[in-house]
């Protein structure tokens, strides 16, 4: 029997000698389970949490898709925009927890460079923004925030982004709407390029260059690299299920690069891991979206675009160093729940104290200033007991080992005002005992 079938069994015996009164039976058989789980689980850590997550799918829980597909309304400038405080919005409709128990993602601990067009108007050019093109920002009716379009043929560039390090991560929203659902070209796919800019435009480049499409017209993801000479590293294509050119559909992109790697997820599928694609003389500087010929009436948009560096070490940081800051636990806005996407983030802490089960921990909650003093006190109290509980239902935690805390916005990493400071400042802790 599987080491978690096991305990799970044991927890289970536990409880009904709890129940039933005898106290030395049951000191005696935690003292064992005690001494089985440290004999074992630090040689199967990441076997168990997957068997955990695979018992709670089948237990009636509904399959994995590759990409959540939802009927999408096309966009409606109405100009109303969402104004609510400690902002982490997604541009795809939640899906639940389970879906993602192969999310490997981890975001990077420092976020460098966050736009969620708040401080731009609908119908104007975000500010920080370049293209050879042209675009504007609209509302999208039953979505918050705002999206900025770039469904004309061109490049779109974030001016804040003037270096790559070798370990950073990307995410964003991405919004494909057809409304017409008229035949078009095979072409208009939406690609993000690692390039070489080599000017002061934004527009003077090396050849070398990486780049993944999404295209709807093809269902596929394309990947692609080139060298400076213009020779091409690597070129492949995935089919992935749910990208259809007749359908809205919405998704959270994730972007992970580790020097020569990169992988791509769109929300919880892993559609890209290229340990290879990116070419080790080049020296990316920059980050561009790129969009195709488009005369069929679809439209892209993206939004809630969030740059990181750095490859956080959460094992060295938790046990040596005795401190975990993430920023990869998102909830929705002003509320404690833990969105699906945290998953990597959460698997990953779970791992570290399973492997290390005598380790306790206190887990703190911090908000960044939008909102009231008492109302972000309270909601970061809540969302670090909202950890706390999803360690102990979804991973086998012992509660014990817990404790949480909230500081709200008193304890800020960044005291100004810039969407990357506010994008700090939320974060969850973990300090050992």
């Amino acid at each position: 029997m599987p080491i978690i079938s096991k305990f799970l069994a044991c927890l289970t015996v536990l409880s009904f000698i709890s129940y039933q009164g005898n106290s030395q039976v049951l000191k005696n058989i935690a003292k064992r389970i005690e001494q089985k789980v440290n004999q074992r689980v630090n040689q199967k850590t990441d076997q168990a949490i997957d068997k955990v997550l695979d018992k709670a799918e089948s237990a009636g829980k509904k399959p994995e898709k590759d990409i959540e597909t939802s009927a999408g309304n096309p966009s409606s400038p109405s100009g109303k925009t969402d104004t609510s405080s400690d902002r982490d919005t997604a541009g795809s409709k939640e899906q639940p927890f389970q879906l993602y128990s192969k999310f490997d993602f981890i975001p990077g601990d420092k976020v460098i460079a966050y736009d969620d067009f708040e401080k731009d108007a609908v119908g104007d050019f975000p500010g920080s923004w370049t293209t050879d093109a042209s675009g504007e920002l609209v509302s999208v009716d039953n979505r918050p925030g705002k999206w900025l379009n770039v469904s004309k043929q061109g490049f779109y560039l974030p001016q804040f982004i003037e270096s790559l390090p070798e370990n950073f991560t990307l995410e964003y929203d991405v919004l494909f709407i057809n409304p017409e659902k008229r035949e078009g070209p095979n072409t208009a796919g939406l690609g993000l390029q690692l390039i070489v800019k080599t000017g002061k435009s934004y527009f003077d480049y090396a050849p070398d260059r990486a780049y993944f499409e999404v295209n709807p017209y093809m269902g596929n993801i394309n990947i692609a690299s080139y060298t400076k000479t213009g020779e091409k590293i690597l070129e492949n294509a995935f089919q992935v299920a749910g990208i259809d050119r007749n359908k809205t559909f919405t998704c959270h992109v994730s972007v992970w690069r580790q020097k020569n790697r990169l992988r791509v997820y769109l929300n919880e599928t892993k559609v890209v891991d290229a340990p290879s694609l990116l070419d080790p003389q080049a020296k990316y500087n920059t980050i561009r979206f790129a969009t195709s010929l488009n005369n069929d009436g679809s439209k892209w948009l993206v939004s809630n675009f969030k740059f990181a560096s750095g490859l956080p070490d959460t094992r060295n940081k938790l046990i040596t160093e005795g401190k975990f800051v993430t920023r990869g636990i998102l909830f929705d806005v002003n509320s404690d729940k833990i969105k699906a996407s945290s998953y990597g983030v959460l698997k990953e802490i779970a791992g570290v104290l399973l492997e290390h089960m005598s380790v306790k921990v206190k887990i703190t909650g911090h908000t960044d200033t939008d909102g009231s003093d008492a109302d972000n006190l309270v909601l970061s109290q809540r969302r670090a007991l909202a950890v706390k509980n999803m360690l102990v239902n979804d991973f086998h935690i012992d509660a014990s080992r817990l404790e949480t805390d909230g500081k709200g916005e008193s304890q800020p990493v960044d005291k100004s005002m810039t969407p990357e400071a506010k994008a700090n400042n939320r974060r969850v802790e973990f300090t050992r005992l």
